[in-house]
């Protein structure tokens, strides 16, 4: 199903329904002028020993924001989605250049995944979709989805937002 209509980019805000529970990760998504789904952006618990990502994290793993299209778990059929941006590839993708110039600054602060009871004040995957929500100049991405994420009230660092928020070329 094409999405995109036209030959319009679109930046879409997305949520993974955890099975066996009321919660999401919500994660976001650049869809091409084909309907295609060119990138996704995630927070993830990582393992620093092997370096894999885990489904579900605890203290012993590190937050990483992570981007690329093979994230295929992450594609739910019928899944919650909200089109935030679309538009023209240089109206769509500026903003999702400034959420992935922010990577490497995001993954430097190393912050420990938090353990299952501690989601809802510490630092987790629905916190960065938060943050390179508000890096890419969406307000309150927060409410964006009708869905049960915690930690996504938190962000990682307000410093980076403000370091590498979206602003858009001035036309006049």
């Amino acid at each position: 199903m094409v999405y995109c209509e036209g030959g319009l980019w679109a930046i879409e805000a997305r949520a993974f329904c955890i099975r066996c529970t009321p919660f999401t990760h919500n994660f976001w998504v650049l869809v091409d002028a084909d309907g295609q789904v060119a990138e996704q952006l995630h927070g993830l618990a990582v393992d620093p020993a092997t370096g894999r990502a885990k489904a579900i994290g605890w203290s012993a793993h590190v937050l990483l924001a992570v981007q690329g299209a093979d994230f295929a778990w992450a594609l739910q059929p019928g899944q919650p989605r909200t089109v935030c941006a679309r538009g023209g590839e240089g109206e769509v993708v500026p903003r999702w250049l400034a959420a992935t110039a922010a990577i490497p600054a995001v993954n430097a602060l190393g912050l420990r995944y938090p353990n299952l009871w501690q989601h809802g004040y510490r630092a987790n995957c629905n916190t960065v979709f938060n943050t390179f929500g508000q890096i890419m100049g969406f307000d309150d991405p927060a409410r964006l989805l009708p869905t049960l994420a915690p930690g996504i009230r938190l962000v990682v660092s307000r410093g980076l937002i403000e370091r590498y928020r979206y602003r858009p070329l001035s036309t006049g």
